[in-house]
């Protein structure tokens, strides 16, 4: 085995490296996507972004090779590739006398074929490299070698971008930190509790997730403060704030209110859940003894507990809540949990939803429901036709119209949602066929829910609607499928989408980047859009790291052959934003309210492009 010789640079190479401050890191989205791109692109089952240190190749990112995390530099092909200024192709590894004994030739992982375009930074030193293997002989194609260069220079790009981001964060980090931070125990302050409880809550919402607030009070805390001073005091509250730590997970907000206050919020957990740790909480309690000059103190926590969902309408009425709650565990007897619990909220919210299910019945029997539309506008060269998602209203008796969040959920909840989007896909098509001039529609956008995505009763009708409507209709719709729901039925999702794409439907993958391996989800699913979740869009501009994703997302899009979607676009600097990161379309309230859609034949939307 031939071992590459090091740079004449090795030691400034090394700097740069470690400048980075990236070794030993943990995955991260932005480069595991450029090692899924990279193999999709080059048709390999393995990927690496191999950064290479004095000893060894450490792995950034890893596609095909679950587990290893580095290999020694001797045995290295990107020590090699680090010497080159362009791709290093080795299509034998077998009929190359560098590494025909090479241990990761001759035994695990069997490399055969290996192609890798040195990482260079700004500088000029050359860190790693992004490189393809496979366990067969092969080359790789003009078009494939140059796409390889482009994605390690975005790989370069990605890291000093990283690395910048993290200086920008280290220079104002204390400063938000002491804004933000109890300075005692160093927990969340009140303040910017109150502000992540309002995410929560909004969160809560949206999606109707369930999270859950506990809210502590120390028993005993106030005979030990005024026996032993306020300097004990303060480090029993540093102790049991420590305590309380150790008995949440790493995602959940820990915070001193004030005084002798904690308060926590444990997110997507549900009340059963969050009273098995409130009782953990006071079980340790129980057990904990604080200890000052040979004394010893018994301390308790009462503890409210306030389910977190959408039958709240603000944080303070939540606050309050768990308040209430902490204060009946304190008459309750102390060191103890009190649930809060509104039973005849809980009653109305039933009745609620059996009361939509009743609605959506009567108003699909008696057609009360009607489209509505909002545009999507191209961000580069503008091509003849409208493009429009289609958007769904209810219609009540006395002609108000219900948006779709008051009455999905109980849809959902009652199976009527497959109903639902048969009425939608049944009229979109009508309304298609009706036009005067075919042309002025290039895309209409059909949503469909994760009940239909995983139906395949569902599918053999849109599949028989779509034939009967024909092949002209069929490329001017565009169906919008969540990436949750793509993901929650990705067999049936990938079939569907093949059989309608097959007919001349496009597909867009909606929400994308909300999952936890939205690029690996591409690989899997052949759709033609990709509409970016708009929490990574309205902060574009103000947010480094969203700035980073949707970078990624359209870098990524380009290589796989998709177009991007922008999704809550709402300020024109984000607009400006977007174009300038290649996003292909944009959509929100900044460019067009949704409409009947009849108004996209009868007027000109506002839109700013």
């Amino acid at each position: 085995m031939l071992t590459a010789k090091k740079p004449d640079n090795e030691q400034s190479r090394l700097a740069s490296l470690r400048a980075l401050d990236v070794l030993d890191s943990a995955p991260e989205a932005q480069f595991n996507a450029l090692v899924c791109a990279a193999a999709h692109v080059a048709g390999t089952s393995i990927s690496l972004l191999s950064l290479v240190d004095a000893n060894r190749q450490w792995f950034k990112a890893n596609f095909g090779l679950p587990g290893l995390a580095e290999t020694t530099r001797d045995a290295s092909f990107c020590a090699h590739t680090i010497l080159q200024d362009d791709v290093m192709e080795v299509p034998d590894a077998l009929r190359d006398e560098r590494f025909v004994d090479n241990p990761l030739v001759c035994g695990g992982p069997g490399i055969r074929f290996y192609a890798g375009a040195p990482v260079r930074l700004a500088d000029g030193s050359c860190v790693g490299s992004l490189c393809v293997i496979d366990r067969a002989p092969r080359k790789l194609t003009a078009a494939q070698l140059e796409i390889l260069r482009q994605l390690a220079q975005a790989a370069a790009s990605a890291l000093e971008g990283r690395r910048a981001v993290q200086q920008l964060r280290e220079a104002s980090g204390e400063i938000r930190y002491n804004a933000t931070h109890d300075a005692l125990t160093g927990l969340v302050n009140r303040s910017e509790f109150e502000a992540r409880l309002r995410r929560v809550l909004q969160k809560a919402g949206e999606d109707r997730s369930e999270h859950a607030l506990l809210y502590i009070d120390i028993d005993q805390f106030k005979l030990v403060n005024d026996s032993c001073g306020h300097a004990i005091g303060d480090q029993l509250l540093q102790q049991v704030s420590k305590l309380f730590a150790d008995a949440i997970r790493t995602r959940d907000t820990l915070a001193r209110l004030g005084g002798d206050e904690f308060a926590i919020i444990l997110e997507h957990c549900s009340a059963e859940q969050a009273q098995r740790v409130a009782q953990q909480i006071c079980d340790a309690m129980a057990v904990f003894r604080f200890m000052h000059d040979d004394r010893s103190f018994r301390i308790g926590a009462s503890i409210g507990l306030v389910p977190v969902d959408d039958r709240w309408t603000t944080a303070a009425a939540i606050m309050q809540a768990a308040d209430a709650s902490c204060y009946a565990a304190k008459e309750a007897g102390r060191n103890r949990v009190h649930l809060w619990f509104d039973t005849d909220t809980a009653i109305r919210v039933r009745a609620g939803e059996m009361q939509w299910a009743m609605r959506i019945e009567q108003a699909l029997d008696q057609n009360q429901f009607v489209l509505f539309a909002q545009r999507i506008e191209e961000l580069g060269r503008k091509s003849h036709g409208i493009r429009a998602e289609a958007l769904l209203r209810m219609v009540q008796d006395d002609g108000d119209l219900v948006p779709p969040g008051a009455f999905l959920p109980a849809a959902e909840r009652f199976h009527l949602a497959s109903r639902i989007d048969k009425w939608v896909m049944q009229n979109a098509l009508a309304w298609l066929q009706a036009l005067p001039d075919p042309r002025i529609i290039r895309t209409l956008s059909i949503n469909l829910s994760g009940h239909s995505i995983g139906d395949r009763a569902f599918h053999r009708h849109a599949i028989s609607s779509f034939r009967e409507a024909g092949p002209r209709i069929c490329q001017q719709v565009c169906v919008e499928i969540t990436e949750t729901a793509a993901v929650t039925n990705l067999g049936d999702a990938a079939a569907f989408i093949a059989q309608i794409r097959a007919l001349g439907v496009q597909v867009a993958l909606d929400d994308f980047g909300s999952g936890a391996s939205s690029f690996g989800y591409l690989k899997n699913l052949p759709v033609d859009y990709v509409k970016i979740d708009g929490q990574f869009v309205r902060d574009v501009v103000d947010d480094p790291l969203d700035e980073a994703a949707v970078r990624c997302f359209a870098e990524v899009a380009r290589v796989v052959g998709v177009k991007t979607v922008a999704e809550f676009v709402d300020r024109p600097e984000v607009l400006v934003k977007l174009r300038s990161l290649g996003i292909d379309y944009a959509q929100g309230f900044l460019l067009h309210r949704p409409a009947p859609l009849n108004d996209l034949l009868e007027s000109n939307a506002v839109a700013v492009a």
